[in-house]
């Protein structure tokens, strides 16, 4: 094959290519945008129902955001100077209630080591402001590297459970009330679902892997009722004044 033949067939089967992913692109960009107009459109229908408002953009809760990063989030020992994600917009806004607890889901955007990342969260208001507790989903070998002393991981006596995930709070009382028995089997009942959850503040919020588009009822009910489904199982007097 001479030279000259070699590089048409290079050029060849890059334009090919480029072709294909130009084809994808916009095959993509198709579907998304047939996606978000159903959505919008059920959200539309939904909004009166149910009396929930949507706004396209309300920064309302990007200083709430901004505080838990600084203030409430567990920090990297080996990585002591870098900043947590910090919120400069909330857009797509949708506030309510929801079997008879007030929510806020959003698209925070957020910027974090030099990158702009969009935060998806759906909070729900707790009764009261609690301490500080996060309980995320980790591979049972580091949950047990995390165990170890001085590593701030607690252990609840569930060896599934403490395999599992891994805690961290602001208070070890707060953490065992919440993940009581009832809770605990939920969790592990849905940990193919669940990534972790969150208290901070008056705030809960949940980290699943179905959500991927709030302003869409389909998608956005199920994950308020999963977060509801939690605090159902969490006693009343954990809320009390002074618990």
């Amino acid at each position: 094959m001479s030279v000259g033949a070699a590089i048409a067939l290079a050029v060849g089967g890059t334009l090919l290519m480029a072709a294909g992913l130009t084809w994808m692109a916009l095959r993509f960009n198709r579907e998304y945008n047939e996606h978000e107009k159903a959505a919008l459109a059920r959200l539309r229908q939904e909004l009166p129902k149910r009396g929930w408002t949507f706004a396209p953009r309300d920064d309302s809760i990007v200083e709430l955001y901004n505080w838990w990063t600084e203030e409430r989030t567990w920090r990297n020992p080996l990585e002591p100077f870098v900043k947590p994600p910090r919120a400069k917009a909330a857009r797509d806004v949708i506030t309510g209630s929801h079997r008879g607890r007030p929510f806020v889901a959003a698209v925070l955007d957020t910027h974090y080591q030099g990158e702009h990342v969009w935060a998806r969260c759906i909070w729900i208001r707790t009764p009261a402001v609690r301490p500080a507790l996060g309980v995320s989903k980790v591979p049972a070998l580091e949950s047990g590297i995390n165990a170890g002393p001085g590593m701030g991981d607690l252990r609840f006596g569930n060896p599934e459970f403490d395999d599992k995930f891994e805690v961290r709070t602001g208070s070890d009382a707060f953490a065992a009330a919440v993940l009581n028995p009832a809770v605990i089997r939920f969790l592990l009942a849905e940990r193919c679902r669940l990534r972790g959850l969150r208290f901070f503040g008056d705030q809960f919020d949940v980290s699943d892997q179905y959500t991927f588009d709030h302003r869409d009822p389909a998608e956005l009910i199920p994950a308020l009722d999963l977060r509801c489904d939690i605090l159902d199982r969490i006693p009343s007097a954990v809320w009390a004044q002074g618990a």
